[in-house]
């Protein structure tokens, strides 16, 4: 019984022996699984929580330290939080982090996104970023790359409606209100940003333009947009030369030893903007033309006819609002929406401007960041409806370097300065589009401006 009893321990104590090493073989990876630190990852989890962490990977010990010290507060925070919390539903809670680096010789960019779980219908979503100027040694934001102290105004603008844009390309229906809220001139709106090939990328977290539900949202506004609003050094793949963005089909010296004069056609295209083309080469003219975005898709057969004829095509803004009663947004997005509908139909920016009305003034031409073109010779050719009456006036009335107003909506108007180029070709006039105009008077054109003519 006794001899029984002591081979029966020496089994037991054999069996513990056995079952510890089989357990920690078994529980071994598991515990590593759930508690595992080191320079650039971290991984905790029980009952209660998960906290997985991954710190940023840059060789910047200055970003390293400020990316860690948040990382570790929002940690803290959570845990804090938690402990707080009632969790009679037995929620899993959970933190953990993601990150984005951009960074190139003279700057690195860190963005930092975390997410918690602390109960509720989704998780809470937090975005930090940090740019370091590695030559000066310090933080940096959007408005060490801008132009101008009015910049991020401008940079304000072009926001909005490049979010709206998103909203429409799809169909999320955005608050306007909830959009300008979150694009207030404050550069703590635009802290996470980065420079692409297409140009400058803006992302805005969840309920910074929109609802959580729409997600974060990630807009490019291209170089050209940001010509006078970010430093030129940041301007990649264009010409900041806006001589060298001009397209003339025409040997301009033919041109340098005659009088000039700019038709110029508001309102349109219309149908009757065809019989002004048809006549054009009877005259070696070329015109200008102020379209109305909202009929540019109608008439888009009629608008790449007339470009490619070597006309010019400039913008009118969209629904001819008087741009004095609307606000910056709605301002921006009148000229916005007509540049873009111009560029579809004959891939080319446009760089011209005439507001409804000639309404003009310092704030509008920033936030338009165009040439401005108001006129000297107006025929009030949409008042009296005259083909003789519209002829006679500019025949009368016209000089060297001046900017002729008419609309090509009505056909009287079209006659009316066919007939005046017919006659006035024969005192030595030319007639040329008012990029034209510029090149031969060798004009460089200033943004800032309003020209009324071109005349010495």
């Amino acid at each position: 019984m006794k001899k029984y009893k002591k081979h029966h321990l020496k089994l037991t104590l054999f069996g513990k022996i056995f079952f510890s090493f089989l357990m920690i073989a078994l529980v071994a990876p598991f515990t590593i699984l759930i508690n595992t630190k080191n320079q650039f990852y971290e991984k905790e989890e029980n009952e209660k929580y998960t906290i997985e962490i991954e710190y940023p990977k840059l060789k910047n010990e200055n970003v390293v330290k400020l990316t860690k010290e948040y990382i570790d507060e929002k940690k803290q925070e959570f845990i804090n939080e938690i402990e707080g919390l009632d969790n009679s539903e037995n929620f899993q809670y959970d933190f953990k982090t993601s990150y984005e680096i951009n960074e190139d010789d003279s700057q690195v960019g860190v963005h930092l996104t975390i997410f918690e779980y602390t109960g509720g219908a989704h998780y809470i979503r937090e975005d930090k970023s940090y740019y370091y100027d590695k030559a000066y040694a310090q933080l940096i934001d959007i408005t060490d790359f801008l132009e101008e102290e009015d910049s991020l105004d401008k940079l304000s603008n072009l926001a909005y409606y490049y979010v709206m844009q998103y909203s429409r390309d799809n169909n999320l229906g955005f608050d306007s209100e909830m959009v300008k809220l979150g694009l207030g001139n404050d550069p703590i709106n635009f802290e996470h940003f980065k420079f692409t090939d297409k140009g400058l990328e803006l992302l805005f977290p969840p309920y910074q333009v929109a609802s959580y539900a729409a997600g974060e949202v990630n807009i490019t506004v291209p170089y050209d947009e940001l010509v006078g609003v970010i430093k030129k050094e940041y301007l990649k793949n264009i010409s900041i030369n806006d001589k060298e963005n001009q397209i003339t089909k025409r040997n301009l010296k033919e041109f340098s030893n005659k009088k000039l004069i700019a038709f110029t056609f508001d309102d349109g295209p219309s149908f009757n903007t065809n019989k002004l083309l048809d006549n054009l080469d009877k005259y070696d003219a070329r015109v200008t033309f102020f379209v109305l975005g909202s009929r540019v898709n109608q008439y888009s057969k009629t608008l790449k006819k007339a470009h490619e004829m070597g006309n010019l095509i400039a913008s009118h803004t969209y629904n001819h609002k008087n741009l004095f009663k609307l606000d910056k947004f709605q301002i921006t997005s009148e000229i916005r929406d007509t540049n873009d509908a111009i560029k579809k139909v004959i891939g080319r920016d446009t760089f011209y401007l005439r507001p409804p009305y000639g309404n003009i003034n310092s704030d509008i031409k920033k936030l338009a960041n165009m040439y401005t073109i108001l006129w000297d010779l107006d025929t009030e050719d949409w008042k009296y409806k005259d083909k003789m009456r519209i002829s006679n006036y500019i025949v009368e009335n016209a000089h060297d370097g001046a900017i002729v107003l008419l609309h090509d909506l009505y056909e009287t108007s079209v006659d009316g300065a066919l007939d005046a180029m017919e006659r006035l070709k024969k005192q030595g006039y030319a007639f040329v589009t008012i990029e034209e105009m510029a090149l031969i008077k060798n004009i460089d054109l200033d943004r800032e401006k309003s020209y009324h003519s071109f005349s010495n």
